[in-house]
C-alpha cells in the first residue's frame, strides 16, 4: 500500500499531495489542499509522523527601537 491509499482510507476523502523520498525509510509529504508538509515514516501500513523529534533550531536578529536581539526560532 502506498502512502496515497494510505491518507486516503484513513481521512475518508481523496487527498492531493507531493510525496519526496528523503531515505531510510523516511519521506516528506507536503498536501496540495492545506501547503502543510510532514516527515513521516510508513512501515506496515501505518503511518507515523516522524518531524516532532527533527526540530531545528534557527537564531534571528531582529532590530528593535533598543539595538538589535537575537530570537531563537524552533
Amino acid at each position: 500500500m502506498n502512502t496515497k491509499e494510505a491518507l486516503d482510507r484513513y481521512l475518508g476523502k481523496n487527498t492531493r499531495i507531493t510525496e519526496t523520498d528523503k531515505g531510510n525509510g523516511y519521506k516528506e509529504v507536503c498536501d496540495l489542499d492545506t501547503g502543510d508538509c510532514y516527515t513521516i515514516r510508513m512501515k506496515d501500513g501505518l503511518i507515523e509522523r516522524v518531524n516532532n523529534t527533527m526540530t531545528i533550531n534557527k537564531k534571528i536578529n531582529v532590530e528593535t527601537t533598543q539595538g538589535y536581539k537575537q530570537l531563537l526560532n524552533g
